[in-house]
């Protein structure tokens, strides 16, 4: 009678050993969405099962899937937040196990920090005082930048002002001849009238400049006892 009871309970352990190792060769596809503590999606979370050492991450829209088995604990952990725990109930059922996993957050917040130079504000206050000599380097260069800069101010054709009043007068033009011919003073009596005008008073007139007319030599006078 003895060895019966022993007989049975063996075949009693040894058939719940094989059904536990038939529960945990049992694989689960665990799927679902990685978000925080306010609700937001948290992407690029790893994820590692312990029991099969196997990893995985969630994508940019913090949806995740990995394989796991009944019993399994998987870790959740990103940047910023704490690691987060996730058991598998060794009493799933089916093969597919949907689930979502919230991430709190792990952010210490510290006192503002102004980093200086200077050890105390004695040296702050000496460095800021004396006098540094300048660079010969920096001071043709500074000395460059303002010839260029001169330069390319005389070279402007026309300022701002002189093109808003040369635009408005062609404005004006199109508007007056608007619907026949432009206006050519070739044609104009009265530019021809001003035009005789302004060559009789001298207009084409080549007047000497007034260097050569200081070097002009005027002629020396005579005296009565040479």
């Amino acid at each position: 009678m003895k060895k019966f009871l022993v007989i049975c309970i063996m075949l009693a352990v040894s058939f719940a050993r094989v059904s536990s190792q038939d529960e945990e060769r049992r694989f689960i596809q665990i799927d679902g969405l990685t978000a925080d503590d306010m609700g937001f999606i948290v992407p690029d979370v790893s994820i590692y099962s312990k029991h099969l050492k196997r990893g995985a991450a969630s994508d940019h829209r913090g949806i995740f899937s990995i394989i796991s088995v009944p019993g399994d604990t998987v870790f959740f952990s990103a940047i910023g937040y704490k690691s987060t725990l996730l058991t598998i109930p060794p009493s799933v059922a089916g093969n597919h196990f949907i689930t979502d996993v919230i991430l709190v957050t792990d952010t210490i917040m510290i006192g503002e920090v102004l980093v200086l130079p200077w050890k105390t504000y004695s040296e702050f206050k000496r460095a800021v005082l004396e006098n540094k000599p300048v660079d010969p380097l920096m001071e043709n260069m500074e000395y460059n930048l303002a010839l260029v800069e001169q330069q390319i101010w005389s070279d402007m054709r026309a300022t701002p002002g002189e093109a808003y009043r040369y635009t408005m007068q062609q404005m004006a033009d199109n508007l007056y001849t608007r619907g026949q011919m432009p206006a050519n003073n070739l044609l104009n009596p009265f530019a021809w009238q001003k035009f005789a005008r302004e060559v009789k008073s001298g207009l084409l007139k080549n007047e000497p400049s007034k260097a050569s007319k200081a070097k002009k030599i005027k002629p020396r006078k005579k005296k009565k006892n040479d």
